[in-house]
């Protein structure tokens, strides 16, 4: 099985100078628990829900302060990323060996999607046997 065939093609993206706030909407409306990071076509970041619950605390911050902080400012920079035609073995080895829960998928320069340790579980849910 290749990655192509699990990763979301949809992914949630946003580029660095998108606010805190504006994370959060994206993330609650795809129920997406990570927003690639984006400058211009370039896979330049990725944050995900656990950066906000680790770093930042809702009931302590402003709402003001959600809408200055810029994604930029927390986003995990030049991620792992992997191909659409890799082995999902290969991905699976890139999330444990970088101790990460999502990685971009990048064909050629361009995002095209993004394979989540979430999406493995969802996969086999569905498969008969």
């Amino acid at each position: 099985m290749i990655v192509r065939e699990l990763m979301n093609a949809k992914p949630a993206t946003l580029t660095p100078v998108a606010t805190l706030a504006e994370a959060l909407q994206l993330m609650a409306e795809r129920k997406a628990r990570h927003v690639v990071v984006l400058d211009g076509e370039s896979v330049v970041g990725i944050l995900s829900d656990r950066d906000l619950a680790l770093y930042y605390d809702p009931v302590k911050m402003t709402e003001a302060r959600w809408k200055q902080a810029q994604v930029s400012q927390l986003m995990s920079a030049d991620p792992v990323t992997i191909g659409s035609g890799a082995e999902v073995r290969e991905a699976a080895r890139l999330l444990l060996k970088a101790a990460v829960s999502a990685l971009p998928v990048v064909d050629n320069g361009t995002l095209v999607g993004v394979l989540s340790d979430r999406d493995f579980p969802r996969h086999f849910a569905r498969v008969p046997g």
